[in-house]
């Protein structure tokens, strides 16, 4: 990860700009456990 962020830096983006992109990961990543969790919730109900 580190060496992404050094060239991301190297490339011109900002602290604040690799940081948005980390939340925006991190909340897709949240909404697909979230979904696995209703499918196997889904799953177990039938």
């Amino acid at each position: 990860m580190d060496y992404y962020l050094g060239v991301a830096e190297k490339e011109g983006l900002s602290r604040d700009d690799i940081g948005a992109v980390q939340a925006l990961v991190m909340a897709v990543a949240a909404g697909k456990v979230n979904a696995q969790m209703r499918e196997v919730k889904g799953k177990r109900r039938k």
